[in-house]
């Protein structure tokens, strides 16, 4: 990624650089499906962005599903919907400096004890038990909680009994004891923080670390109400877009943006940037700002040919049906809020908007569309990527510039109209204002200038109707 540029400026870094104009009227690739989401757990590894394939893997990672911490939000939302979840899902455990990890002391008939840590920072109510194994002079150890026996293995060797709890699934050796250790009912491991009381400056590490790893396509909080957490989140999406990390920021709000859309609304216009989206209310118990996880998983894994708009949900009843007039909707689709309503009985996303209501320089009110940002957003990442790797192994040439802009039209802007994506109508040619026998302007040894023209395709939203009727 290098970012966009504006004309008459040059750029100090090596890169591919974008100007995306409204205008009137497979080589290249990028990945979408990729979502990340900040929550808080009691397991798990604590201020790491780690990639997950799965809801699976996810949840066997933290012990998110059935806890009260925010995981629970992030496994249930983001993995709402059985078609359109993330392909790959981007997670950070959220906890601050105090977080420790829990430990247990195992006595021994003689010598140094043995001291048992848990896997992860974390207070859960672990127990060690420590009693004779089935093997004849073997001592066995399992680690108990609520009841549940969830790992055991037993040794006659101090070093075999080692290597063993090193390889368990929910503690390590901090201290290895001198001798076996000796029978115990149980010992509560204590003195675990899970640290899941996250500040601005936990959020701000997790967008630097998405900022780092530079692959996802849309972000959100979990649930996050405060309105200084999320502001960071609005700068920081603004900032890192204009250095070429195309994604999208999801946001809500408090659970009385239900019963008042005018402060969604209010919200919405105060952003007023599309890449931006902020869900506007909310469904089955979840706040708008719950619901921008489901909606960030949902949109980020959909086909570019396809909108979110009128997508059946999996959800049963929005909060609250009285604001949810025909009125308000279209008021709420102008100042760029995001709905859910009920249509025929099923929970809908009403109209797939950002939050751009008021244009300016560049842009056009088409742009307010989620599927034609994406598809913008698409063809920047996928053409800068490219366009990195090609440059590695070329001159600055004619030749070179126009093999470049052939690659572009041939192998990815006729793929995309293939695929509905785009109109059949496109170009990508060297810029003629700097590269032409009749050029204004001129460019650096090292700058290679294009210029590209394409329809983003939309979705058949309205359909309109003429009868006539006859007797």
């Amino acid at each position: 990624m290098a970012g966009t540029y504006t004309e008459g400026q040059s750029q100090e870094l090596s890169g591919v650089y974008s100007l995306v104009k409204a205008t009137s009227s497979q080589g290249p690739s990028a990945e979408i499906g990729v979502a990340a989401f900040p929550f808080t757990a009691n397991w798990g590894p604590i201020n790491q962005l780690l990639p997950y394939a799965s809801a699976k893997d996810f949840n066997d990672t933290y012990n998110a599903d059935g806890t009260a911490f925010t995981a629970n939000k992030v496994y249930d939302l983001a993995y709402a919907d059985a078609t359109y979840k993330p392909n790959t899902l981007l997670g950070y455990r959220l906890a601050v400096a105090s977080a420790a990890k829990g430990t247990a002391i195992l006595a021994v008939a003689s010598g140094t004890a043995w001291t048992l840590e848990t896997l992860y920072h974390s207070d859960r109510a672990f127990t060690a038990v420590v009693k004779a194994g089935v093997a004849v002079g073997t001592t066995r150890v399992e680690i108990v909680e609520a009841g549940v026996v969830l790992w055991g293995d037993e040794s006659d060797t101090v070093a075999g009994l080692a290597a063993k709890l090193a390889a368990s699934p929910v503690v390590r050796v901090k201290v290895q004891g001198t001798n076996l250790p000796s029978n115990t009912a149980g010992v509560v491991f204590a003195d675990g923080n899970n640290g899941a009381a996250p500040t601005v400056t936990e959020y701000i590490a997790f967008l630097t670390e998405v900022e780092t790893d530079g692959t996802a396509n849309a972000v959100a909080l979990d649930g996050a109400t405060d309105e200084s957490i999320l502001t960071v989140l609005e700068t920081w999406v603004k900032r890192v877009r204009g250095e070429g990390l195309y994604l999208e920021a999801y946001r809500g709000g408090v659970a009385g943006w239900d019963t008042d859309l005018t402060l969604p609304n209010a919200k919405s216009v105060s952003i007023n940037y599309r890449g931006i989206v902020n869900v506007g209310n909310g469904c089955d118990g979840y706040t708008s700002a719950d619901m921008a996880i489901f909606a960030a998983a949902f949109s980020c894994s959909r086909p570019l040919n396809t909108s979110v708009t009128d997508q059946v949900t999996p959800f049963t009843a929005v909060n609250s049906k009285t604001q949810l007039t025909r009125a308000n909707r279209i008021l709420a689709k102008q100042k760029g809020t995001l709905l859910f309503i009920t249509k025929g009985g099923k929970v809908v996303i009403d109209e797939g908007v950002n939050t751009l209501s008021a244009v300016t320089g560049d842009e056009k009110l088409e742009m307010r569309k989620m599927r034609v940002s994406r598809t913008i957003d698409y063809v920047n990442r996928a053409t800068e990527s490219f366009g990195d790797e090609y440059k590695k192994t070329k001159s600055n040439t004619t030749a070179a510039r126009q093999a470049f802009a052939a690659t572009i039209e041939d192998e990815f802007f006729r793929g995309l109209v293939r695929d509905e994506i785009i109109q059949p109508s496109y170009s990508y040619k060297e810029d003629p204002d700097y590269h032409s026998d009749k050029a204004s302007k001129n460019p650096k040894i090292d700058e290679a200038f294009f210029y590209s023209e394409y329809w983003p395709t939309d979705s058949m939203e309205k359909i309109y109707q003429k009868f006539g009727v006859k007797f």
